[in-house]
């Protein structure tokens, strides 16, 4: 069994008192607290607990997703529903990573849409980073002053520009699955060292964390999780241990398993996945070392420093008798920085977004290195005048790298200084947006909303236009057409992927009474010129949002029947409510998105799919003999 070592028997570094390592722990918890609220602006209690919502980034979309996953939950214990406000109707499903911890806090927040609580959830996920830190630090039972600093380092990483880029595009969930696979690993050292209930327990919470908040993430780190057992297993003769760990790692799964099972059931829904963003056009030595990935110069050479200095962890570590934490260390630093370069350089990779590992590997190198440079310093210290000249030789050293050798000490202290606080609430043109097509729009039809395909960062406070406006549209929610439903959208001056100056008045027109669209949202010229060309379009109102564009209203009666009648009453994340459905030819054809699953009240109603244009989905079809004054449409999921 491996001996439960400080670095070495007899010359423990940094043999801090709990007392500094208390003050110490409470002094990184308030700058962690300081620059959280900073993320709210001059007022963050006020900009933390009104009704407005953060449009920075993806937030609005998690909003809106986790308010319908919130709803579903608290009516039916799931967290997958039907919402007809976009897309025509689409499946709300837990394949939107994003928006799946943001639920949490809805539901605490009493379910259904708050903004409030969606605000003071994330402040508490920003709040937790130390907390992983610091737990994987006690976990592995190193010492006081390591664990200090290997907090600190990773508050460093946290507040660069990788962790401000998640902060603001709403993008956290990997980066806190990964600091509690960090914790895990501490818990898997512990577990192995004595085999302890609150190890166990460490063990479980932390992986179904982890499988919580990115079930994709687990898969990767499974070499890590075999190596420890392969490494540590046959030193333990108790089958009680064997089936203690493997217990507490299924479990973890079989906790999450109501949920994914609908992740992987709804799988079908996501569209092929793109090109990674920051993949390189060139692969060569140069192109790497100048990648986006870094993050900048300075964060450049703070990686390649901590990654050294965590290799010299590593092999101290297995020094000192501690060979599966450095096996575990190593790997996964290794092995998340290896996929984060394969991520901009190898296509199959680079599309499901490995290049966002890099992070996670530096917070894996975090205590290694730590525990180098307590260990490097302590030595050197204790070497007397010449070795102290030697410290601090090389902390002057580091120093003027810093300086002369990226853009400056001015990039470190801003990851020690509150930066830029997130975009709260709507602003004035924004506003002035919305007031436009609540005036210019009813409910009675839906609203074409071009979106712009644009960085993460970029606001996507559209996905807010059914809480603000009380309106249906088509686009708006998924810009970058993730899932299948938003292939109907106009993106990019494609409609349904076909450039929109190729369609001609007679598909504009069939495409407007298939999906009920009477109002158009346009931006680029190119729509713009194409609906003005277009005689069943007439211009309404300009609008602005960041460019000018208009709103255009279609000449056409507002129908949600394709075929036969029916008055839509009301739609929740389980039912569809109609009145008065009359059948042509004992049929009824619906302008919203069939889903498989579906059953209809009163019995003498079927239901079955209809295929109509190229829509991808399909549409709800009611076969019934004589009219209905109600009929409900449910799903039985």
């Amino acid at each position: 069994m491996e001996r439960n070592e400080k670095i070495a028997e007899g010359s423990a570094p940094w043999k801090l008192p709990t007392w500094a390592w208390l003050g110490g722990v409470v002094a990184l918890l308030a700058w962690q607290a300081w620059l959280t609220l900073a993320l709210f602006g001059s007022e963050p209690w006020v900009n933390l607990t009104d009704d407005r919502p953060i449009v920075s980034g993806a937030h609005p979309q998690n909003l809106y997703l986790a308010s319908l996953g919130a709803a579903a939950f608290t009516s039916r214990g799931r967290t997958i529903g039907f919402d007809d406000k976009f897309q025509a109707g689409f499946l709300k499903t837990p394949i939107f990573d994003g928006a799946r911890l943001a639920e949490v806090w809805l539901v605490a927040g009493g379910g259904g849409y708050n903004p409030a609580a969606y605000k003071i959830g994330f402040a508490i996920v920003v709040f937790l980073m130390p907390w992983f830190m610091l737990i994987a630090c006690k976990a592995l039972d190193i010492s006081h002053g390591a664990s200090l600093l290997a907090t600190f380092l990773g508050q460093l990483i946290w507040w660069g520009p990788h962790g401000r880029v998640a902060m603001e595009t709403g993008d956290c969930g990997l980066y806190l699955a990964a600091l509690a696979s960090l914790a895990h690993i501490g818990f898997l050292i512990a577990f192995h060292r004595g085999g302890s209930v609150t190890a166990w327990f460490g063990l479980f919470l932390t992986a179904g964390l982890v499988w919580f908040l990115q079930p994709l993430f687990l898969p990767i780190a499974l070499p890590v999780l075999l190596t420890y057992y392969l490494s540590v297993g046959a030193k333990h003769d108790f089958l009680t241990w064997h089936f203690a760990f493997w217990g507490a790692e299924f479990l973890a799964v079989a906790i999450n398993l109501a949920w994914l099972s609908d992740w992987v059931d709804s799988w079908w829904l996501r569209t092929p996945l793109p090109a990674g963003p920051d993949l390189l056009a060139h692969r060569t030595f140069s192109t790497l070392w100048n990648a986006p990935i870094w993050g900048g110069e300075t964060s450049r050479l703070i990686a390649v420093l901590l990654l050294a200095a965590g290799l010299v962890g590593v092999l101290i570590l297995n020094q000192t008798r501690q060979r599966p934490t450095a096996r575990l260390l190593a790997l996964s630093s290794g092995g998340a920085l290896t996929l984060a370069l394969l991520g901009i350089s190898w296509e199959p990779l680079g599309t499901v977004g490995t290049a966002a590992l890099f992070a996670p590997s530096l917070w894996f190198a975090c205590i290694p290195a730590a525990l180098a440079l307590t260990w490097t310093s302590t030595h050197l210290w204790r070497l007397g005048w010449v070795g102290r000249i030697g410290l601090a030789g090389l902390t002057i050293g580091a120093g003027a790298g810093v300086v002369l050798l990226t853009d400056g000490p001015i990039c470190l202290n801003d990851r020690c200084l509150p930066g830029e606080a997130l975009e709260i609430g709507l602003d004035a043109r924004r506003e002035h947006l919305v007031q436009a097509l609540v005036e210019n729009t009813s409910s009675d039809a839906r609203i074409l909303w071009e979106d712009r395909k644009r960085p993460r960062h970029a606001s996507r406070w559209s996905a807010l236009l059914p809480r603000l406006t009380g309106r249906s549209c088509i686009g708006g929610l998924d810009p970058d057409g993730f899932i299948v439903h938003s292939s109907i959208s106009l993106i990019d001056e494609a409609l349904e992927g076909r450039p929109i100056a190729s369609w001609d008045d007679d598909q504009l027109r069939d495409y407007c009474r298939r999906y009920n669209v009477r109002w158009i949202v346009a931006w680029s010229p190119a729509v713009i010129h194409r609906l003005e060309e277009w005689g069943d379009a007439k211009k309404q109102s300009p609008l602005v949002d960041q460019e000018t564009g208009w709103l255009f209203e279609v000449k056409r009666t507002p129908s949600l029947a394709l075929r036969g009648q029916a008055e839509f009453l009301e739609a929740t994340g389980h039912s569809i409510r109609l009145a008065n459905v009359v059948p042509q030819n004992g049929i009824v054809v619906l302008s919203l998105h069939f889903q498989p699953g579906m059953r209809t009240s009163p019995g003498r109603v079927q239901i079955e799919k209809a295929t109509l244009g190229d829509d991808p989905i399909g549409f709800i079809r009611l076969r019934l003999e004589v009219p209905a004054s109600r009929v409900t449409v449910t799903w039985d999921r």
